[in-house]
């Protein structure tokens, strides 16, 4: 009974964690599948969207009040890197994809002035957990879980059944033919960059609450964002849900039954032998945004 608990809370932890990563992952594989660049800056606007929240949080007092301003924010800055620099790269992919390393150095450099290198600290802003039978889980780690299960949600009702899904599938399966019918193509792609943007920035704020954060966390989040999305197959927000938590599981109860060090090892093994089964990842993938 006891070896079941621990299995079970091992397996709690993972699927919180990747909950987050699933979130990551989602913001990717909606830019990739209608401009086809990999945003490798994912990982900066996840710790801007956490270091926004640190600073509404010290100046308020009030984490609710972090993300009400997060979200707007994040979605603000995905507007500028849309308008200002990656519109010039839609015909180039390689090209946005260079960008965007570039664009990791302007927002980590800038985050160390504005922020310090120095790592910043904060409180849950919901204390306290709940024992079932012997399974610990953190209230704001349930909080966190229902926030991005209802995000992703969001995410999955509005590409299936509303118009500007349909628009947005329409031009990642042909954005030629879809300029045609008279879909502004390339506000549809502009938008979904502010959609990527703004996930990234509730990811961050899920950061912040759960502890310390330094403007050199991006590469860890863009690492298993990056192998979240090739798993679950880019452009596929299912799959990024459901490759997500089995990646948070693979990683929770590799630390807790074999070698804590040897995690991330363990981790990126199966990911390379999920991709050289699948190269396109455990759905379609690869194939436009899907639904």
């Amino acid at each position: 009974m006891q070896q079941l608990t621990v299995f079970l809370q091992f397996a709690w932890n993972g699927i919180s964690i990747g909950a987050l990563y699933s979130l990551i992952a989602a913001g990717i594989t909606l830019v990739y599948g209608l401009s086809r660049i990999i945003h490798f800056a994912v990982g900066e606007l996840v710790m801007l969207g956490s270091f926004s929240t640190l600073s509404v949080w010290h100046a308020t007092g009030s984490f609710a009040l972090g993300l009400a301003f997060t979200i707007p924010f994040m979605a603000f800055i995905g507007y500028l890197t849309e308008r200002l620099v990656f519109r010039f790269t839609f015909n180039e992919p390689m090209t946005g994809f260079i960008v965007s390393l570039g664009l990791i150095l302007v927002l980590q450099g800038g985050a160390i002035e504005v922020w310090s290198p120095n790592p910043q600290y904060s409180q849950p802003p919901i204390q306290g957990s709940w024992d079932f039978f012997g399974v610990y889980v953190r209230r704001q780690s349930f909080i966190n879980m229902a926030l991005v299960a209802s995000v992703l949600a969001v995410c999955y009702f509005v590409l299936k059944h509303t118009t500007y899904g349909k628009a947005l599938r329409a031009v990642s399966d042909d954005s030629d033919a879809a300029a045609l019918m008279g879909i502004p193509v390339r506000t549809i792609i502009m938008t979904t960059f502010v959609a990527g943007s703004t996930l990234s920035g509730i990811a961050g704020w899920i950061v912040l609450t759960n502890g310390s954060i330094t403007p050199f966390i991006g590469a860890n989040y863009l690492l298993r964002g990056f192998a979240v999305a090739l798993i679950g197959g880019l452009g596929n927000i299912q799959g990024a849900a459901m490759a997500g938590i089995g990646l948070g599981l693979v990683e929770s109860l590799a630390a807790g039954y074999v070698d804590p060090g040897w995690t991330d090892a363990y981790v990126f093994s199966i990911v390379i032998l999920i991709l050289l089964w699948r190269p396109t990842g455990i759905t379609s993938g690869a194939q436009g945004v899907q639904h």
